[in-house]
């Protein structure tokens, strides 16, 4: 997935953040023990949001553990999994596989195709499980392909196709919760898609993909056009989040969405609110965004944005 949904660590309490980490860590497990390793290898932070919010809303019962892994192979760390955990899981898997086609469509990085071709293959039963899902999932991509296809810039409707999908992630069951989960992500998926629009920028332009913000991105407000764009939608996605009656995460929650959802687009304005180098790029030090520390695996340790933006800085075209 995308990986904006983290925590801000020094916000949370020790046990809060140790709570957190073992929902984490048990959707690692799960990964592993329904994908294989190809699965673990797309953990995400959104997969770890999801899995700690519907848990809550559902109440589900934890099964708690505990055990060493090839990250953590000197003490054992705590492990949570529940019901909701095996449907992150599932969630987070087809996320990473449609994200991988995407980048293969967009790129033709042949890595990309590869695990998606891996994937496509291990989520048989899923995709068939979650059929509608999948449908919707599909569907907006499609879309999506349609209008990036154009070249004609149009950040509102891209994140509302992109909404669309993750509604329907977050949506878990066909209850009186579902409109207010079908809300939340919808804006949150909007919110996210601007972040990752605003951040990718400079590295799409350069490989001459298509991006939503390239007829605004020299301006001089552009950063604040984007930041308020993604406030409108954040604050509708915790209004509908305030509805629901979560007790046990909620300050984990409200720490992701009120606050670690912003360290990436605060970091990336950062380096922009320096001088400009002559290819229009702000001027950085030329470090891939690392905000997943020692308990990153794949999704989440750097953005793609970030990578581009470092092939570039090393071999001088930048």
């Amino acid at each position: 997935m995308f990986g904006y949904t983290t925590v801000d660590k020094p916000e949370l309490k020790f046990k809060e953040y140790d709570l957190y980490h073992s929902y984490y860590c048990g959707l690692c497990t799960v990964l592993r023990k329904r994908y294989g390793i190809m699965g673990e290898f797309t953990l995400s932070y959104d997969g770890a949001f999801l899995c700690a919010l519907l848990s809550d809303l559902y109440d589900e019962v934890d099964v708690v553990s505990a055990r060493r892994c090839a990250m953590h192979p000197i003490g054992k760390h705590a492990i949570r999994t529940n019901a909701v955990t095996d449907y992150a899981a599932d969630m987070n898997v087809l996320m990473a596989m449609y994200k991988c086609r995407d980048d293969w469509h967009d790129d033709r990085k042949l890595g990309r195709k590869i695990i998606a071709d891996i994937l496509e293959h291990k989520t048989g039963k899923t995709r068939k499980e979650y059929e509608s899902k999948v449908e919707v999932i599909v569907k907006s991509m499609k879309d999506m392909d349609e209008i990036e296809a154009t070249g004609k810039p149009e950040p509102e409707r891209m994140a509302e196709i992109f909404g669309r999908s993750m509604a329907e992630v977050y949506v878990y069951r066909h209850d009186e919760w579902e409109k207010y989960l079908r809300t939340f992500g919808d804006h949150l998926g909007r919110a996210i898609y601007f972040m990752d629009a605003y951040e990718d920028i400079y590295s799409d332009l350069k490989k001459k993909r298509y991006n939503p913000f390239s007829d605004i991105y020299t301006r001089p407000d552009f950063e604040g056009i984007a930041r308020q764009m993604v406030t409108a939608e954040l604050q509708e996605a915790c209004i509908a989040f305030e509805k629901l009656p979560l007790i046990e995460n909620v300050d984990i929650l409200r720490n992701i969405l009120y606050s670690g959802i912003w360290m990436r687009f605060n970091i990336v304005a950062a380096k922009r609110s320096g001088s400009q180098n002559t290819e229009g790029e702000p001027a950085g030090d030329g470090q891939a965004l690392n905000l997943a520390g020692t308990d990153g695996m794949m999704t989440d340790s750097v953005s793609e944005g970030s990578e581009d933006r470092k092939e570039a800085e090393d071999d001088g075209s930048l």
